[in-house]
């Protein structure tokens, strides 16, 4: 018989809202802190060279997450703390391209 170790977590949800510019400039400041070129990511699901696309660092627990929804993207920001999840229009992440 064999054993495996399960780890569960549990996450307190919660809604908050926030103006689009706000979370372009958490993109941004996320982009930076891990030297990820998240702007590049969300113009190659802008061009629907993939329908969805993940970076993820294991140590520190960084993931970024993005899915191309119609006229939206839909964006994951996650750490080993928190998790962070919103969407955004499409011709919003245009100046950044």
């Amino acid at each position: 018989m064999a054993i495996t170790k399960i780890r569960s977590r549990k996450v307190n949800s919660s809604i908050n809202y926030a103006k689009e510019d706000d979370l372009l400039e958490q993109l941004q400041v996320f982009e930076r802190q891990m030297g990820w070129s998240i702007f590049e990511v969300l113009e190659m699901l802008k061009k629907q060279k993939a329908d969805s696309l993940s970076i993820t660092k294991e140590k520190p627990f960084h993931y970024f997450y993005a899915r191309l929804s119609k006229k939206t993207v839909i964006i994951r920001l996650q750490t080993s703390e928190k998790e962070t999840e919103f969407k955004l229009p499409i011709e919003k992440l245009a100046k950044y391209f």
